[in-house]
């Protein structure tokens, strides 16, 4: 896999016609069939990355359903302002645009969130990397605010997306940057993201990329019937 994955898109030929659809239902499995029953348009939309991520991480972030059969989410995602819904569709919509002007693959970038934090904005590593993508505070996060600042960060925690545009904005940087220092290799700068080394059997990278393939077949699930075209 070489520097091409960077411009690897999801490309949908678009089927929504419509803008009138049934008032989202909760009582779907907790499976993609709940992320189907959820209509993320109102807050997103029609951009079509955006939705199809957005749908996708509704379906990875469900941890089990409630007695009466609704999905519930993981912990960090129903305690934001406004529910999950707003975390969700804030973080795809954020993640698809910093993607695009990085010309990096969304679900790539989501991958690497997930991996990091679990899509968590407030989490923090052993060593204190926080945001979605993990920016440690003595390299590339201390030019960001949300990393260095602990007032600024107590503010953006009251919010949906947690000003993690730009955390997400620098965190592709580096992608981009460990990517090329590995001479193109997706996989090895996946690596040196992880660990500081172009290290191609690295577990870190297959678990990013395995990730990524999950999104993509959660959001095709999601899109059945919408006339669809995924690029794998």
């Amino acid at each position: 896999m070489r520097i091409a994955l960077l411009f690897i898109g999801v490309v949908f030929v678009s089927a929504w016609h419509s803008r009138s659809e049934a008032v989202p239902s909760f009582r779907a499995p907790a499976s993609v069939q709940a992320a189907e029953a959820i209509d993320y348009r109102a807050a997103i939309g029609e951009h079509p990355t955006s939705l199809a991520l957005a749908r996708a991480i509704d379906a990875r972030l469900i941890v089990r359903e409630s007695r009466a059969g609704e999905p519930i989410h993981v912990q960090h995602c129903r305690v934001v302002a406004g529910g999950c819904r707003a975390r969700i569709a804030t973080l795809s919509r954020l993640i698809t645009e910093a993607s695009n002007r990085a010309s990096v693959d969304p679900f790539l970038t989501a991958a690497i969130a997930l991996r990091e934090s679990g899509l968590n904005p407030l989490a923090v590593s052993p060593v204190g990397a926080r945001g979605v993508v993990q920016l440690n505070p003595k390299y590339r996060g201390k030019t960001v605010p949300f990393i260095y600042n602990e007032s600024y960060r107590e503010q953006c925690s009251r919010r949906p997306g947690a000003c993690q545009r730009e955390v997400i904005e620098a965190g592709l940087g580096l992608y981009k940057w460990a990517v090329s220092r590995c001479g193109g290799d997706v996989q090895k700068g996946l690596a040196w993201y992880n660990s500081g080394r172009c290290d191609k059997q690295n577990g870190y990278a297959s678990s990013v990329l395995r990730e990524r393939r999950r999104l993509l077949r959660l959001a095709k699930a999601a899109a059945s019937g919408q006339a669809a075209v995924f690029i794998n």
